[in-house]
């Protein structure tokens, strides 16, 4: 997997670009997951740039315990972690890269928007340690 880093998703005026499928997310009106109050763990601090395809569904992690960040692998339905947050489902309307939050602190699930940069999220130990 290639991992990249981005400042910001920024169009030209310098504002957060809205990605399609964060403006037109229907199953946001009747699924809870959109709604949760709490956000999981900090894994990394900082984005990450994944092609996802259209159509096909994805399971953004939400608790920042799964294994196969940033993507859901069922860790938060063992009892024994105890975790209450439920995976976002994404579904693009297109083939292309998207910035997927990895700080599990955005407020616009599950695509980054900078909230990796505030000081509380980079003085937060994060999970996700690189080797180099």
């Amino acid at each position: 997997m290639l991992r990249l880093c981005s400042s910001s998703s920024t169009n030209k005026n310098g504002t957060l670009e809205m990605p399609a499928e964060l403006q037109k997310r229907l199953e946001a009106n009747y699924s809870s997951s959109y709604h949760q109050p709490l956000n999981g763990r900090v894994y990394d601090r900082k984005p990450i740039k994944f092609l996802l395809q259209k159509g096909k569904q994805y399971y953004w992690c939400t608790c920042g315990w799964s294994h196969n960040q940033p993507f859901c692998d069922g860790k938060h339905k063992n009892p024994h972690y105890k975790i209450s947050l439920k995976p976002i489902r994404i579904v693009p309307e297109e083939t292309r890269e998207y910035w997927l939050c990895n700080c599990k602190q955005t407020k616009r699930r599950p695509f980054c928007d900078g909230t990796h940069k505030t000081p509380e999220v980079q003085e937060t130990p994060r999970v996700y340690k690189n080797n180099f």
